[in-house]
């Protein structure tokens, strides 16, 4: 139907006319149940989608799978359960179906990089092009390790329970779980690397440029203990994204000022991969995790800021 203005004065109020004396509102109320109704189409399709989910669980689990569970049990409930149960294999395979449909040329190389086809060579090349953080935490995620040096100066802990990191058991063993819970390990299994402060990537992140302007835009909350989550930022440049690639999003935690004036403060992440990221290199790099190619485990950076330094980016 073609609108003309003109064949619809409008009324007293203002609103469009019809030839039958119709007016525009008969148009809404018609626009607002079409809306309705496509909002509950997608609410049901939803609702779905989250009850096929849960079979799907609910089947991994089998005849461990309470009445409880069959009535209450939320997708987060039933993989915990998973986990606890060493079921974490099937729950991975299935997880790994869903994702290797439609792989682009590019995941599949990063996939056979970072899997079957990991070695010194692509070790060498790819910390290159994208710096020694970025592969120095896919190192550690491998049963192989291509460069040893690369932790001689960290503390292996056998998971959040280690006595050494008691102050942050609860934060970690909360952390652990939710990041790794659609993979299906078992989070005391997972294990930590403690970079000291003066382990070579605890001082390349010190002095990297974003980590310093973190540092500046935080100010108040760093010198009063107040933690919080920040990023590092992605470049065109690989080797400018060093450390993006190595931990992406990161936590802030136990900073202060000690009685030299430096800055102390950790760094925690954990090394998995976020099913929403939908780049190659993400989603090569969680099929690989889902393969048991890459192990999960979790880190955390001891940092200093000494305070000539510390001044310089907090006064200028």
């Amino acid at each position: 139907m073609i609108w003309n203005e003109q064949d619809h004065p409008r009324d007293e109020e203002g609103k469009f006319t019809f030839k039958n004396g119709g007016r525009t509102e008969n148009l809404d109320r018609e626009s607002a149940a079409e809306i309705l109704f496509k909002d509950l189409r997608i609410q049901k399709e939803i609702e779905t989608q989250k009850l096929k989910r849960k079979n799907e669980l609910l089947d991994i689990l089998g005849e461990k799978a309470t009445h409880a569970d069959k009535l209450y049990g939320s997708e987060e409930s039933l993989k915990d359960k998973i986990a606890e149960y060493g079921l974490g294999d099937k729950l991975r395979k299935l997880e790994l179906d869903k994702s290797s449909s439609n792989k682009s040329l590019k995941q599949k190389g990063a996939e056979f990089a970072l899997g079957e086809g990991y070695r010194e060579f692509v070790y060498n090349k790819a910390s290159e092009l994208y710096g020694p953080d970025t592969m120095g935490m896919v190192d550690l995620a491998h049963d192989k390790k291509m460069n040893q040096n690369y932790t001689k100066d960290t503390i292996e802990l056998k998971n959040y329970n280690d006595p050494r990191i008691a102050s942050d058991r609860e934060y970690l063993t909360r952390k652990v779980k939710e990041q790794f819970r659609d993979y299906g390990f078992k989070t005391d299994e997972i294990k930590g690397y403690f970079f000291k402060r003066n382990s070579e990537p605890s001082i390349r992140m010190s002095q990297d440029k974003d980590f310093k302007k973190m540092i500046k835009e935080n100010k108040e909350k760093l010198k009063n203990g107040i933690k919080f989550n920040a990023k590092f930022p992605c470049y065109k440049n690989g080797k400018e994204s060093n450390w993006h690639y190595a931990l992406g999003h990161y936590d802030v935690r136990n900073s202060f000022i000690d009685k030299e004036g430096n800055l102390r403060l950790k760094v925690y992440d954990t090394y998995d991969f976020n099913k929403t990221n939908t780049t190659p290199m993400n989603k090569a790099g969680r099929n690989e995790m889902l393969k048991g190619n890459l192990k999960p485990y979790f880190s955390i950076h001891d940092i200093i800021i000494p305070k000539n330094e510390l001044d310089k980016i907090w006064n200028n």
